[in-house]
């Protein structure tokens, strides 16, 4: 009986070494593991191609001959401080940082660290990713981006100037000078819109530090209302702003926030409802109160007489997703779900032929910068 056990306990240690193996060999990301004393003791294959050394030729070796020199004393230091202290800094994170191939060359990698304890002492693994194309991506996005910030600057600024000139005559019609005045708000909001967008690379990234400050909701929608009055005034639409009634010490359209995102977002969904509903239809757009796990929350409801597809569900708040409109990039809804996470709020709908769609932002009551 024993020793049956020790024979499958043995057939049992074989079949989880293969299965390890299985994983690591086919792993495109380096998975290298180092005992405490900074030596190499496995090497996938992912690790020869990213880094270009072979197994052989770095078993056995310190770790730190992938890591750039200027960098080496603080990874000696952290070692020092997780085997006497047991202080997680970096252990368990996903890091981004550079290291160091064969031929010396520097690239950008994402790693997760990861320790373990026996009783021959602790050890350490290491997932590693070269990252290379994804920054390249991010850089080639964002050179695109500054130069479309440049190239629609000038005819921008040429028009709100322009707008501005015919405002200062005297002998406009109220009609020609509402115009104007139009033309004048909305190339201001563009050029903002083209100074944030920055901002909305960030947000992706997670690395952006919201700073809050009291925003009015109604006065926001009336704005965006205005803006989009040609829309309404072509397809014969109607706003209807409605709140719910407001206590004596609390006003549910007085949120914390980013005054120009909270806009940029309210205007992308209400852009949204408009072009999607049928002519003559009206859109409601209501605030209220809202309690989601124990949190008071400013619920904005955009609703249109129209449901959405059902190809497109699924992914709706997803980039480039769009169904059926005419030269549409499908990032309106991407960018506004980006702006209530950043606002860490969230954004959901509803959707039936019968009751068509509610698209419905909630924004905390309570909402601190970033610390």
């Amino acid at each position: 009986m024993e020793t049956r056990s020790k024979e499958q306990l043995l057939r049992e240690l074989k079949e989880s070494e293969d299965r390890y193996r299985a994983v690591t060999e086919t792993s495109i990301d380096a998975i290298i593991t180092a005992s405490a004393k900074d030596k190499i003791l496995t090497w996938n294959k992912g690790a020869e191609k990213i880094f270009g050394y072979r197994a052989e030729d770095v078993l056995g070796r310190s770790v730190t001959i992938i890591i750039p020199e200027r960098y080496k004393n603080a990874h000696y230091d952290g070692v020092r401080r997780f085997l006497k202290t047991g202080e997680k800094h970096i252990i368990g994170r996903k890091l981004e940082m550079v290291a160091l191939r064969k031929d010396q060359t520097e690239f950008p990698i994402e790693l997760t660290l990861s320790f373990w304890e026996s009783d021959s002492g602790i050890y350490f693994g290491a997932i590693i990713r070269d990252i290379t194309d994804r920054r390249q991506i991010e850089q080639i996005r964002e050179d695109v981006q500054r130069m479309m910030r440049h190239d629609l600057k000038s005819p921008l600024i040429g028009i709100t100037g322009l707008a501005r000139r015919l405002l200062k005559g005297k002998n406009l019609t109220d009609r020609q000078r509402k115009a104007a005045s139009l033309i004048q708000t909305s190339g201001e909001k563009t050029l903002k819109i083209l100074d944030r967008s920055r901002d909305l690379f960030q947000m992706e990234q997670g690395s952006y530090e919201l700073n809050p400050q009291p925003v009015n909701l109604m006065e926001i929608l009336d704005r965006i209302k205005n803006q989009l009055e040609p829309l309404t005034l072509q397809k014969k639409i109607t706003i209807q702003l409605t709140i719910s009634e407001p206590s004596k010490s609390e006003k549910p359209e007085m949120v914390k926030g980013d005054e120009d995102l909270l806009e940029m977002m309210l205007a992308n969904l209400l852009k949204n409802a408009i072009e999607a509903s049928p002519d003559k239809a009206p859109i409601g757009v209501s605030i209220k109160w809202d309690q989601t796990d124990d949190q008071k929350m400013h619920a904005i409801d955009i609703h249109n007489r129209t449901e959405i597809p059902k190809e497109i569900r699924d992914h709706f708040f997803e980039a480039y997703t769009t169904s059926g409109k005419k030269g549409g990039m499908g990032l309106g809804t991407y960018n506004a779900s980006l702006i209530a996470r950043t606002h860490h709020g969230n954004i959901r709908f509803t959707t039936s032929e019968a009751e068509g769609t509610h698209v419905i932002v909630s924004l905390p009551s309570k909402l601190q910068a970033a610390s």
